[in-house]
């Protein structure tokens, strides 16, 4: 859409009224005969307004004619009505047309790329891959061959899962789909153990394969043999390997100890403040300031960039960049106790969020604070049965046998 205006401002056109007793008419008649109306807006009874391109005014008379209707031009828009109103003042024309022609050019480039949809593949590194591919900053959008780059950005990346490249005027919209990642890090033909993965008493067991070695209500120590991969063979010739899986659900207590914090740090702006602005063309800044230090001890920054846009999609490289900074004093104000508690069990919490809590009990003593949390959780883990463990076990039970 941002194009199309561009485009129609560049050729010129008219804001109309047509009016006459069926204006209606005048506009089915050029719809069959192809010539565009846009922004087409009923004022009244027998009037519309509606815009018209230079080329399509030229042709509307005869339609005019046998419809019915008078046309009567509201408004010029657009370069040629610009450039014919100043056709005397001739090198402010010509730095006009030497504009919309570089205007017109720096809209064949892609200038920003915008990167949507990743979390565990970082942002720079997908950039890095899309310009080895082709896609970058500067580059024409006609030698753009989305497909190749696609493909090429999916073999690099494996964590990646599909990659949607969208080209709208000067800017590329890339939408990232990454692969869900599994916790099994075994592979399934790969023979393993199922451990435990810390101390617990254990509430249930789902072994899906491999010999349950526990039941409900042992004790079990961390790196405890809970499911294990190694059974009798059916023919009784020896043993088999397997790939142990299943749940282990266990009883766990953690004791998390957190420091109790003292005080809180208000920061209070002074009043001071200093600006920093920039200008960037292309890759290259030019600054509006001569003294680059902050002579600030703690200060508040806020940033934000202005880009030269036309729409959302025509984005030009040219923008505009600014630094504030204001001092702030730092007092510290002491917490509340109930407050203070309240943070550094927060805190606590946070090393076993994700478990189901059955229970807790707290001590404070000394700024510290303890908590013990019983928890319910999956204690299984996965142990690789190693080339030395196979061959112990086939030697104990042939010594079995004999």
């Amino acid at each position: 859409m941002a194009l199309v205006k561009l485009f129609n401002f560049l050729i010129g056109y008219v804001t109309i009224s047509i009016k006459g007793a069926f204006p209606e008419r005048f506009l089915n008649i050029c719809a069959r005969r192809r010539i565009y109306l846009w922004n087409v807006k009923r004022q009244g009874v027998a009037r519309i307004n509606a815009n018209i391109s230079v080329k399509g005014f030229k042709l509307i008379r005869p339609i005019a004619k046998k419809s019915r209707c008078n046309i009567y031009i509201n408004q010029r828009h657009g370069i040629p009505f610009f450039l014919y109103k100043h056709r005397k003042r001739k090198i402010f024309a010509a730095g006009a047309v030497f504009f919309i022609i570089s205007l017109f050019i720096i809209t064949r480039f892609i200038w920003v790329i915008d990167i949507t949809g990743n979390n565990e593949v970082e942002t720079v590194q997908i950039i890095e891959v899309l310009s080895e591919a082709g896609l970058k900053t500067g580059v024409l959008s006609s030698k753009v061959v989305i497909s190749d780059i696609q493909n090429y950005t999916m073999t690099k990346l494996g964590k990646i899962a599909w990659i949607g490249i969208n080209l709208k005027g000067t800017t590329a919209f890339v939408e990232i789909k990454e692969r869900l990642s599994t916790p099994d890090l075994f592979q399934k033909d790969l023979p393993c153990n199922i451990v435990a993965k810390t101390d617990g008493v254990i509430e249930s067991i789902d072994a899906v394969n491999g010999n349950r070695l526990v039941s409900i209500g042992d004790v079990v120590g961390k790196g405890q043999l809970l499911i294990s991969g190694v059974i009798d063979s059916k023919a009784g010739d020896g043993v088999r390997y397997l790939h142990a899986d299943g749940e282990v659900l266990a009883t766990t207590w953690h004791e998390i100890t957190v420091e109790v914090p003292k005080y809180e740090q208000i920061r209070t702006r002074t009043g001071k403040s200093k600006s920093k602005h920039m200008v960037k063309f292309f890759n290259f800044y030019v600054n509006f300031f001569l003294n680059d230090r902050i002579s600030y001890s703690n200060y508040d920054r806020i940033s934000y960039v202005k880009k030269f846009a036309i729409g959302n999609n025509i984005v030009f490289p040219l923008s505009f960049h600014y630094d504030n900074y204001y001092e702030v004093e730092i007092t510290q104000q002491p917490y509340e106790l109930t407050e203070a508690l309240t943070l550094a069990e927060n805190e606590a919490y946070k090393q076993v969020a994700g478990l189901t809590i059955k229970s807790k009990r707290k001590k404070a003593d000394n700024n510290k604070l303890t908590v013990i949390y019983e928890c319910l959780e999956n204690i299984a883990e996965k142990a690789t049965i190693l080339k030395e463990e196979r061959t112990e076990e086939h030697e104990h039970n042939k010594s079995d046998e004999g």
